[in-house]
């Protein structure tokens, strides 16, 4: 077959044809005296070479199947027709950049120096318009203390000064020596409750015995050397009507020794990102003390970070949601604390740490959500990587008529007017900050232990374009899971309606688990399958949904998410053929097959017919679904 002209020419000017590499890649090129552009077009695409690092000729096959029906010289279509079309390119891939990995951990901001103000205010505003219920409610108040005489009677005056006036104030002496007795019942206020220990049984017992002296629906904790703004309980329990939850936050004003501003402690909570390490601290934090809530107790045999391995005990069974409002006065100067003399040897505090992390995961793996009004809560996960993308999806989150929680997974910045143009619409949602690693799947599995406490999760991204197919795939993907309130409360309805429903999604991209996986993404489902012990689902009906938009019980992912926050991450390039994201977006269907009465709801013209898992889905190809829908 003659050599065209033409195509050589525009392979020569193109970047994407790399001369010297194919040169130096390809030794039979310069045996047979070939012309490297010549040597390609004719007889280097028949034995699967590429032109370049840059241009995977499989790849691109693979990705369009019209192209390879027509047997048409990738490269040579790409340039011609499929960058117009806005058509992926894929780079090459090494064995060793198959198998690299990389983590997507949260970027987290902890400590701010510079305190957005703003945000504060207008979470104050927020809060201040809103009609006070709570105030019948008693609440308790644990203040362990040992030898604070010199500042505990300003510890008190921040409790009685509260806006809320129905509490109790328990105030456990670890053994003082000095004279806090003395100060403490000078103060004549009968809501405070003076319990003393004879001997120094250590912080975690002294608020045990607040624990289990508590009366309060609610439970409270300040130390005896910090001190609560007059509005913290009210703004604390306003909050956790609003918000629906059994167990908050706010943040903490750091103080030195001169009173003065350190840094604000705050950041919207996430499971992992608080196990990676602690954000929240015990005076800024407030739980529901009623039903299972009052089996949980400090662990009397730590003597550090005690705050921390509560905090994750109580994360393991509730969703906890923190307010950006500052409603504690934290003293972070130099003076002798208690805590600080406990594991100073080196590697003492090292070891403490890392049991418990390794401790969480287990409260994590063994504990159920404990069910009460905060775990019937839905969340919407949308990842944000097409900034045009957004408005569209803006426009479908509008649709739902019932309170959630919106999780904004994103590379950008937040100083990126797409991200400011939900904040304008959802201004209570949280924006939670990823490397771009993983493409929308990791932001999701990294969220997983806190998702886990929710009821219901829709999970939406900002698909990009595909080829000459256009928006149709996500659009199509968008309209099956929220195109409308009356599909929206429809799908809802099912799931309360049949315990057994797992998932909801298109039934156009409800795609048979092997007839739409080429060998590669196989070997990957394979692998991640035999390491969680699910390789035995394998041998049965399964199937996936191809763009992973839909809503899910989020329980069914936890062992998968935990796998991977695990694990050594995900691919450095992410591409069509095989990567590790294909075998995860795959696993998402064959973990809901780990039950054999689980079903499945498949939306098709705004209604949702349930099916049994694995059956009702479609064996057509991808591209042959999006050449029929877009038709």
């Amino acid at each position: 077959m003659p050599i065209s002209t033409s195509d050589a020419a525009l392979l020569r000017s193109s970047n994407l044809f790399d001369i010297d590499w194919y040169k130096k890649m390809y030794l039979d090129v310069d045996m047979l005296g070939m012309d490297p552009v010549e040597h390609y077009l004719w007889l280097g695409i028949r034995l699967g070479r590429n032109p370049s690092l840059k241009f995977c000729s499989r790849s691109y096959l693979e990705a369009n199947p019209d192209v390879k029906r027509m047997g048409i010289n990738p490269l040579v279509h790409y340039l011609r027709c499929g960058q117009k079309e806005n058509r992926p390119v894929y780079p090459v891939l090494t064995q060793e950049d198959k198998h690299a990995r990389i983590t997507a951990k949260r970027i987290v901001k902890r400590r701010h120096i510079d305190w957005n103000d703003k945000i504060e205010q207008r979470a104050i505003y927020d809060l201040s318009i809103l009609e006070y219920q709570e105030d019948s409610n008693l609440v308790s108040i644990i203040m362990p203390t040992r030898n604070r005489a010199y500042c505990i009677g300003h510890a008190i005056e921040s409790v009685i000064s509260q806006t809320h006036s129905n509490f109790e104030l328990i105030v456990v002496d670890d053994g003082s020596t000095d004279n806090t007795e003395k100060v403490i019942t000078s103060i004549n206020d009968p809501r405070i409750r003076y319990i003393k220990n004879t001997e120094s049984g250590g912080p975690s017992k002294a608020r045990n015995i607040g624990l289990r002296t508590a009366r309060g629906e609610w439970v409270f904790f300040l130390d005896s050397d910090n001190a609560w703004r007059c509005n913290m309980i009210e703004f604390m329990l306003k909050h956790a009507r609003r918000s629906q939850i059994s167990a908050g936050y706010c943040a903490a004003n750091l103080q030195d020794d001169r009173g003065q501003r350190k840094a604000v402690l705050y950041a919207d909570f996430d499971y992992e990102s608080c196990l990676k390490e602690n954000f929240i601290d015990l005076n800024c934090f407030f739980l529901r003390r009623e039903g299972r809530f009052r089996d949980i107790f400090f662990d009397e045999n730590l003597r550090r970070l005690v705050d921390w391995d509560f905090i994750l005990r109580i994360g393991a069974h509730t969703r906890i949601v923190g307010l950006p409002y500052i409603g504690v006065d934290y003293y972070d100067g130099a003076n002798d604390r208690v805590s600080n003399r406990e594991h100073t040897q080196a590697g003492e505090l090292g070891d403490l740490v890392t049991s418990i992390r390794a401790r969480a995961k287990s409260y994590l793996t063994e504990a159920a959500p404990i069910r009460d009004l905060a775990s019937y809560r839905v969340a919407v996960v949308l990842h944000v990587f097409h900034p045009e993308r957004v408005e569209e999806c803006i426009r479908y989150l509008k649709n739902i008529d019932f309170e959630f929680d919106l999780f904004v997974t994103t590379p950008l910045k937040e100083s990126e007017p797409c991200i400011a143009s939900i904040i304008d619409v959802f201004p209570r949602a949280f924006l939670f900050r990823y490397p771009n690693a993983g493409a929308d799947i990791a932001p999701f599995l990294e969220l997983m232990s806190t998702l886990k406490n929710y009821w219901l999760v829709c999970k939406i991204h900002t698909k990009r374009d595909v080829g000459r197919w256009g928006d149709t795939w996500r659009s199509v993907l968008l309209r099956s899971v929220l195109n409308s309130t009356d599909l929206i409360n429809e799908i809802v309805t099912s799931f309360k309606l049949n315990p057994q429903l797992k998932l909801v999604c298109s039934k156009d991209f409800y795609k048979h688990g092997v007839k739409n996986s080429i060998p590669e993404t196989l070997n990957q489902v394979k692998k991640l399958a035999a390491d969680m012990g699910m390789a035995d689902l394998l041998s049965r009906e399964w199937a996936f949904v191809a763009g992973t938009m839909f809503w899910v019980r989020p329980q069914e992912y936890f062992r998968l998410g935990r796998y991977m926050c695990d694990s050594q991450g995900y691919s450095t390039i992410f591409r069509q053929d095989g990567a590790l994201e294909h075998g995860l977006e795959r696993m998402f269907g064959l973990c809901i097959s780990a039950q054999e009465r689980s079903r499945v709801g498949l939306v098709t013209d705004g209604t949702v017919e349930e099916f049994p898992v694995g059956v009702g889905h479609t064996n057509e190809g991808v591209s042959v679904t999006l050449t029929r829908l877009a038709a």
